[in-house]
């Protein structure tokens, strides 16, 4: 409990309430674990009479393998969204991510929290903040 992954989890999951607001019908709810480390969530809504909906899975990795990608298109086999045929596939990842060799068929999201700078995984508003600090320090 309280671990880090749990808490960039929040972070993905804000961004997404964020995209696919509940006040919009959306309803976003974590799919079931496969095993992998990654995260998945199951967007969808029901709108005017029409479905539409995503799987999103969340990857930390530096470079995307397509274990991930696989790991996303087995949710989306054992999760089907009712009444919508072709869902939209969506990988977030961090900014700077590889993610080479990655199909068309699924749409990378880089989030607006988290990065790769180097071979570290920054959280980017910790680091503006730290900034703000520092220059507010050297301005007195």
């Amino acid at each position: 409990m309280g671990s880090n992954d749990d808490i960039m989890h929040e972070f993905v999951k804000k961004e997404l309430r964020k995209l696919y607001p509940s006040v919009d019908g959306w309803q976003i709810k974590p799919a079931a674990k496969s095993g992998a480390k990654e995260q998945g969530f199951i967007v969808a809504r029901r709108i005017l009479g029409k479905s539409e909906g995503a799987y999103v899975l969340v990857s930390f990795d530096r470079t995307v393998s397509p274990a991930t990608v696989d790991s996303l298109m087995a949710m989306a086999k054992s999760e089907p969204i009712p009444g919508l045929a072709s869902p939209k596939m969506i990988l977030v990842v961090p900014q700077n991510t590889d993610v080479t060799g990655i199909s068309r068929e699924v749409t990378v999201l880089p989030m607006q929290n988290f990065a790769w700078e180097e071979k570290e995984l920054i959280w980017l508003k910790r680091r503006n903040q730290m900034s703000e600090k520092t220059s507010a320090a050297k301005s007195s």
